[in-house]
């Protein structure tokens, strides 16, 4: 059962990727796509959506990302969730700035939680 009008965004540079995390989400949200940090912050100018799922990649940091998303909402950048290699650079940022985060791979289960308690922030 999907919530009437409830999106999550998916940020990521790798469609096998973006097509788990959407197949993980899909039944519960409106899962939408973007493929780079550019495309992800025009869908977020001007609107807060429920979470935002970024995959972090070689196209750009997290931490780089979480500012960004910071200046445009800080609500908004309360409802991202990252989910990173546990060797990734990024983690001692997301650790050290409290956002929310799993390590890959990530079990569908714990992505659906995470972006259920994110969302209802």
């Amino acid at each position: 059962m999907r919530p009437h009008g409830v999106f999550v965004l998916v940020v990521h540079d790798s469609t096998v990727t973006g097509a788990g995390i959407w197949d993980a989400l899909h039944d519960e949200y409106i899962v939408r796509d973007a493929t780079s940090a550019f495309d992800a912050l025009e869908w977020l100018s001007g609107t807060t959506l429920a979470c935002v799922v970024c995959v972090l990649g070689v196209t750009f940091s997290g931490e780089d990302f979480y500012n960004l998303v910071s200046r445009l909402s800080k609500e908004q950048a309360r409802r991202l969730v990252f989910i990173a290699r546990s060797d990734d650079p990024d983690v001692a940022f997301l650790e050290r700035a409290q956002c929310n985060w799993l390590a890959m791979p990530v079990r569908p289960e714990e992505l659906v939680a995470l972006v259920s308690a994110v969302s209802t922030r």
